[in-house]
């Protein structure tokens, strides 16, 4: 499904850009039959954001367009109806569907302009398959590229097939232009109907830490960028009175990264009378004026990056800003002021083994987070962990469809390749198995939309394993004489040779 916007222009002619986001293979990981079920209908968790962003910082003399994969019936088809340039976004799960679609539409004729996270970090592969790669903030090299590239094509259209001194670079990089501040997306672009989040607010860019496994560090540095906050309020005023909007996702890395911006952010919304949620470190924990603000303002939880209880495994992780001891203390310091906490862990690492992961889940049942996460490390291009393991020759795949948080793409080091898949899903399960929420959520206060979240995610994964006949994963298992056996009917494999 695509909408169309046109801006004010001066030239001759109009430039008609395509966006388009590519379908995304992690909605087969997400059972899209009961996801479907449990989001209203929507086609889609989260409209695409990045683009309706580059549609915003479009150059005078453009129109922009977008193209969701994600919540259309069938692919996109490429087609040179007409369009002047395609911009694709894609990360690294994205990447194969974005490059198939680059390559489509450069047979046709048409330029490509690649950017997003993969592109970002592999632009050298990403040139392979289009006339442009936009590295980084997308504010501070489309509005370049799209220029430069409206004068190559005039040119071209007043003088022959090729302009001399043609202006268009292959890599725009956003460190090497001046700094362009957080746009405001363009929302009408787009079908609220489609999307269970249609109105994530952006706040800030980017993340004042270093931590070995991130793409945030990894692309951008630890440079740190908040939004006008006045911009901030008036989207989320605009959000509430056109879609009736009262619950926000402020789609940030660490929205609490800059406590005394954080303050000034959380005072101005507080009139707006909303609920809200995100994502921040743990260190929130040490400010009280801040918990305070966050209540008062309609925080609801916070997703917080724990990674481990297990402090070697954080020294690994690069997390040197904070003691696994001092986890539970500061968890429990964030819920005295009735805020809810959505942990995740990360499993994986060097120094983990099957117990480390029970370890974590026990962990975040005794912390009584309403709702936890366990990925497999992911070793994204880009990162440290990436450089890392392909130096020691222990990545698996270049795959990108596989690097997706419930694939193993890496050689583990103290895990075979199915115990670290049991014990991801031995997590989920016995997190969210019914005497673990009761035990974490408890009667009174009433948490509705964590007890409803927590039994739809139960449902979902008996559902997943009855229907193909495989017996629910558990920690246990590795403790059987079988276990072996037992891991590989859990995980739907074949127990022969």
């Amino acid at each position: 499904m695509w909408f169309m916007v046109s801006t004010a222009t001066q030239s001759a002619r109009r430039r008609r850009l395509r966006l388009i986001n590519p379908r995304s293979p992690l909605s087969t990981i997400t059972m899209p039959e009961i996801i479907r079920r449990m989001t209203f209908s929507r086609r889609a968790l989260f409209m695409p954001l990045n683009l309706a962003i580059c549609a915003a910082v479009v150059p005078e003399g453009w129109d922009a367009e977008i193209v969701d994969e994600n919540v259309t019936d069938s692919p996109h088809v490429p087609q040179a109806d007409g369009v002047d340039a395609v911009g694709i976004g894609a990360m690294t799960t994205q990447a194969r569907r974005a490059y198939e679609l680059a390559d489509a539409y450069r047979a046709l004729g048409v330029p490509v302009i690649l950017g997003g996270i993969h592109p970002s970090a592999l632009p050298d592969e990403a040139l392979a398959h289009a006339t442009i790669v936009c590295k980084g903030d997308a504010e501070s090299t489309l509005p370049r590229a799209l220029r430069d590239l409206a004068d190559l094509l005039d040119a071209r259209e007043r003088g022959g097939q090729t302009a001399p001194e043609s202006p268009v670079k292959r890599l725009y990089d956003w460190r090497e232009g001046p700094e362009a501040p957080i746009a405001t997306p363009r929302k009408d672009l787009l079908r609220a109907s489609d999307y269970l989040v249609f109105n994530p607010i952006q706040t800030t860019r980017g993340c004042p830490h270093g931590c070995t496994f991130c793409t945030t560090p990894a692309i951008f540095g630890r440079k740190f960028r908040q939004r006008d906050i006045g911009e901030i309020v008036a989207e989320m005023r605009q959000a509430k009175e056109a879609f009736n909007t009262r619950v926000f996702i402020f789609s940030d890395d660490d929205v609490a990264g800059n406590h005394k911006w954080a303050l000034e952010l959380f005072e101005a919304i507080r009139p707006l009378n909303v609920r809200w949620a995100s994502q921040c470190d743990i260190l929130i924990a040490g400010n009280d004026r801040l918990l305070a603000a966050m209540r008062d303002s309609g925080c609801l939880g916070v997703i917080l990056g724990l990674e481990s209880p297990k402090a070697g495994t954080l020294r690994e992780a690069g997390k040197r800003y904070v003691n696994a001891d001092e986890y539970l203390r500061r968890i429990r310091k964030i819920h005295s002021y009735g805020i809810s906490i959505w942990g995740s862990f990360i499993f994986g690492f060097d120094t983990d083994d099957w117990r480390d992961c029970m370890n974590a889940v026990r962990f975040a049942q005794k912390a009584r987070l309403c709702m936890s996460c366990y990925p497999i490390l992911t070793p994204y291009p880009g990162t440290q962990v990436f450089a890392q393991y392909e130096s020691e020759g222990r990545l698996l795949t270049r795959e990108w469809d596989r690097y997706n948080g419930a694939t193993v793409v890496f050689r583990p080091r103290q895990m075979t390749i199915p115990q670290l898949r049991h014990a991801q899903m031995a997590a989920f399960h016995e997190f969210y198995r019914p005497a673990s929420a009761w035990a974490r959520l408890g009667v009174w206060p009433i948490k509705r939309n964590s007890w409803l979240a927590n039994v739809a995610i139960h449902r979902g994964l008996t559902y997943y394993y009855s229907r193909r006949g495989r017996p629910l994963p558990r920690f246990a298992d590795y403790l059987e004489p079988d276990a072996e056996a037992r891991i590989l009917r859990s995980l739907g494999e074949s127990t022969k040779g």
